[in-house]
C-alpha cells in the first residue's frame, strides 16, 4: 500500500498537470496558486489583501489624492511571497471582475509592466 505522502504527491502532481493542461483559460490566478502550491489560507490571504487595497483605493479617491503609488507598495509588500506581483496582478486581473480597477490601477503604477 502506497505511503500516504506518496499518495499526496502524486495528487498535486495531476493537480500541476491538470493547470498546465487547461492553459490560461479563465482562471489564471488559480492556475498561478496551483503552480506556486498556495495553501487555502494563502489564497483567502490574497483576497484579503484585495479587498484592503481597494478599499484603500477608494478612499484615496474620495479624498482626492492624486498619487496611488502607496497602494502598489502596500499590495507588493503583503503579497504572499510564493507570488511574483506582476504576474498575479494580471491573474488577478483577468479573473476577478470585482477587483478589475484595482489591478488596472496597479498594473499602471509598476515598473515591470
Amino acid at each position: 500500500m502506497e505511503s500516504i505522502h506518496k499518495r499526496l504527491d502524486k495528487i498535486e502532481f495531476h493537480m500541476r498537470l491538470l493547470a498546465k493542461m487547461k492553459g490560461e483559460g479563465e482562471y489564471p490566478f488559480y492556475r498561478l496558486a496551483i503552480e506556486q502550491g498556495l495553501t487555502e489560507e494563502e489564497v483567502s490571504a490574497v483576497y484579503q489583501l484585495c479587498i484592503e487595497v481597494n478599499a484603500k483605493m477608494h478612499e484615496q479617491i474620495e479624498e482626492g489624492l492624486l498619487s496611488r503609488s502607496s497602494l502598489l507598495t502596500h499590495f507588493v509588500g503583503m503579497l504572499n511571497m510564493k507570488l511574483e506581483p506582476l504576474s498575479a496582478i494580471k491573474a488577478l486581473r483577468a479573473q476577478e471582475e470585482h477587483y478589475h480597477e484595482l489591478m488596472e490601477t496597479l498594473l499602471r503604477l509598476s515598473p515591470y509592466r
